[in-house]
C-alpha cells in the first residue's frame, strides 16, 4: 500500500520570500549505509565505486550522468559512502554524449556500442525508447555480456515492467530495477521512483537507494502499482507550467510588462514550492499550509472559490486520465462534457 512508500528528500531552508540560489540552498542527506567495498576513507568506511554506463544518451541520461560527474556533487556521494569511477555512454544522442565528453573528460567515455557499455559497467541505465527495449536487450543477452551478481540495471523506460527486465536478462531479481526522474535530477532537484525497493530486502541492494539519495532525493515503490500512481504527478509537470502561463497571461492582460509579469510568477512559486518543500516528509505539511489562510483572507478565498467550481475534482480526473493510459486501459483522452 502506499502508506509502505519510504521517502528521503532534502530539507530547504530559506523564508517563502527570500529566496537563495540553487547553488547556494543546503542540501542535507543523513543515509549512511552499508554496502560492498572496493576502497576504504578516511574514517575506516567502506565505499562503494560507481562504474554508471548508458545504453541511450539522451536528456535523462545525460541528466542522471552529469548529476553523478558533477565535481561539486561528489561530497555528497562521500557523505553516502559513494564514490564515482566512471561513466560509459552509447553514442545516441550525439549531441548529448558529445556535451558530456567536453564536460567531464576525466570520467565520461563515450562508446560505438551497448555493448561496450555493459562490459566496462557495473551499474546500467537503460535509457532508450520503449519500441527499442526488447532489440537492445535480446542482442546482449545473445553476446553474453550480462555479469549475473556484478551487473545491476535500471531502466528509465516507463512502460518497462521489472519482471519483463528480468527475464529479458537473466540478471537476478535483486539486481534489476525500474526508476523514474526528472531532468533537475542534474542540479540534485527532484525526486527519483525505484522500484522495487532496493534497502528493504535481505539482498537488495542499498547502495543505489544511497546513491539517488545523493543526488536530490528517492521514494522506494514496493509494487508496479504503486509506481504507476506515483508516476502521475511527474506527468503534471506541463500542467503546472500552464498554470504559471496563464498567470503570466493575466497579469499581462491587467497592464503589467511581460518580462516583469514572467519574472514575478516565476520567483514567486518557486517561493511558495520551496515552502511547501520544507519538513514535506511530515504527510500533513500541505493541510497546515492551508490552515495558515488566514479566514475569510484572499488567499483563502481565492482556494475556496477554485473548490466551489470543482477545480480539484477536474484535476483529479486528469490525473486518473493519464494513469489508465499507463496502464494501457485507454488512450488518456478525456470526454467534453
Amino acid at each position: 500500500s502506499p502508506s509502505k512508500l519510504q521517502s528521503s528528500s532534502p530539507n530547504f531552508v530559506a523564508n517563502a520570500f527570500s529566496i537563495k540560489p540553487h547553488h547556494l540552498r543546503p542540501r542535507h542527506h543523513p543515509s549512511q549505509l552499508t554496502m560492498s567495498t572496493t576502497i576504504v576513507n578516511a574514517e575506516d568506511k567502506p565505499t562503494h565505486k560507481i562504474r554508471a554506463g548508458f545504453v541511450g544518451c539522451g536528456t535523462i541520461a545525460s541528466s542522471i550522468a552529469t548529476s553523478l560527474a558533477k565535481p561539486a556533487h561528489q561530497t555528497h556521494l562521500a557523505q553516502n559512502s559513494l564514490a564515482l569511477s566512471s561513466i560509459h555512454v552509447t553514442r545516441r544522442s550525439e549531441s548529448k554524449s558529445k556535451a558530456l565528453k567536453e564536460n567531464f573528460p576525466d570520467v565520461v567515455t563515450v562508446c560505438e556500442t551497448a555493448e561496450e557499455v555493459v562490459r566496462n559497467s557495473d551499474l546500467v541505465f537503460l535509457c532508450v525508447l520503449p519500441q527499442h527495449v526488447e532489440g537492445v536487450l535480446g542482442e546482449l543477452k545473445e553476446k553474453g555480456v550480462w555479469r549475473k551478481g556484478e551487473h545491476t540495471l535500471v531502466s528509465l523506460v516507463s512502460t518497462s515492467k521489472v519482471d519483463d527486465l528480468i527475464q529479458k536478462t537473466s540478471l537476478p531479481p535483486n539486481h534489476v530495477y525500474k526508476m523514474i526522474c526528472l531532468p533537475p535530477i542534474a542540479n540534485r532537484e527532484g525526486c527519483a521512483l525505484l522500484q522495487p525497493p532496493a534497502s528493504n530486502s535481505e539482498n537488495g541492494l542499498p547502495f543505489l537507494k544511497s546513491m539517488l539519495d545523493a543526488l536530490g532525493g528517492c521514494v522506494e515503490c514496493p509494487t508496479d502499482d504503486v509506481m504507476n500512481a506515483m508516476m502521475i504527478p511527474g506527468c503534471m509537470m506541463g500542467s503546472m507550467y500552464g498554470v504559471m502561463r496563464n498567470t503570466r497571461d493575466w497579469l499581462v492582460n491587467k497592464g503589467v510588462p511581460p518580462q516583469d509579469a514572467s519574472y514575478f510568477v516565476g520567483r514567486s512559486y518557486l517561493s511558495i514550492v520551496q515552502d511547501a518543500e520544507r519538513n514535506c516528509n511530515d504527510p500533513h505539511r500541505f493541510d497546515e499550509l492551508i490552515a495558515e489562510q488566514t479566514p475569510g483572507g484572499l488567499n483563502e478565498q481565492g482556494l475556496r472559490n477554485l473548490e466551489k467550481q470543482g477545480v480539484f475534482e477536474r484535476y483529479d480526473r486528469a490525473m486518473d486520465a493519464i494513469l489508465s493510459r499507463l496502464e494501457g486501459k485507454t488512450d488518456g483522452n478525456l470526454d467534453l462534457e
